[in-house]
């Protein structure tokens, strides 16, 4: 999923680089801070710890206002540290995924987007459907990378969110030497999925009413098929405590092949109706 105009303050983030590296002769300390990442035939970036770029307080506030994000929409109650990173003429990341680091990547952008003059530079994910390609190959159709691959611009103050688990990269950025000129993001990871609270209702007061539901969901999961993956819900819980709204705002759900299990669209119903 992408938000567009994400964070309040990105064009203070897009100024702090410009005073950084807008004059090319000044010589300022900041500028020495950049890691040139290669790894032949898979990245080639330059990247910096994003707290350590723009100062602590900066950083504290752009981590809160993901860890919002996180928390409401996702379900997830930490972060990793967050990198900088830059790319011009050459660099790239050629498909791959992250499974280790959270349930969730995110991808921030600080690119000039709409004013570039590069090629390239594009977030690459692997469409799901296509992991199982011949189960879901049709002879009549088109084939291309687009059917392939979705291809997600950053613009901007854009804030892509995807699954890890997907292979994915970054195509590679041609004709733009100028580091403020080129691909400039913000990425990293959510983690640790646990239930969230706000409002009048605390963790406290839910916590007999969650276990006893939980308890309940635990037992009829080992009944149903298996999938990997996580799904969230957003509840709105009245005064009386009746719950008045359910809102599903995430689903990464997955079925495990197994031998004669039902099919991957009977296995995912069965989880998510029930």
């Amino acid at each position: 999923r992408t938000i567009d105009g994400f964070y309040a303050r990105a064009d203070g983030l897009r100024d702090a680089l410009v005073a950084t590296h807008g004059d090319v002769r000044r010589v300022k300390a900041e500028r020495f801070c950049w890691d040139y990442w290669h790894v032949e035939n898979q990245y080639t970036l330059l990247r910096t710890p994003a707290e350590d770029y723009f100062g602590r307080e900066a950083y504290m506030e752009l981590e809160e206002a993901l860890l919002k994000y996180a928390r409401e929409e996702l379900g997830c109650s930490g972060i990793t540290p967050v990198w900088l990173s830059a790319y011009v003429h050459s660099m790239r990341q050629e498909l791959h995924a992250d499974v280790p680091h959270g349930p969730w990547a995110f991808v921030l952008s600080l690119t000039d987007w709409d004013n570039r003059k590069f090629s390239g530079g594009e977030t690459q994910i692997m469409r799901p459907e296509r992991l199982n390609y011949w189960k879901n190959f049709d002879a009549t159709e088109v084939v291309e990378r687009g059917q392939i691959l979705e291809t997600i611009e950053p613009k901007f103050n854009r804030l892509t969110v995807f699954d890890p688990r997907l292979p994915h990269g970054v195509t590679e950025v041609f004709g733009e030497k100028d580091l403020l000129q080129g691909r400039i993001v913000l990425h990293g990871w959510f983690t640790d999925p646990l239930p969230s609270f706000s409002g009048a209702l605390t963790e406290e007061m839910a916590s007999e009413a969650l276990g006893e539901s939980l308890e309940a969901l635990y037992a009829r999961l080992t009944e149903l098929p298996r999938a990997s993956g996580m799904v969230c819900a957003a509840l709105t819980v009245a005064p009386s405590g009746d719950v008045k709204t359910l809102r599903w705002t995430c689903d990464t759900l997955t079925p495990v092949p197994m031998p004669e299990l039902p099919s991957e669209t009977d296995i995912r119903d069965a989880i998510m109706l029930d």
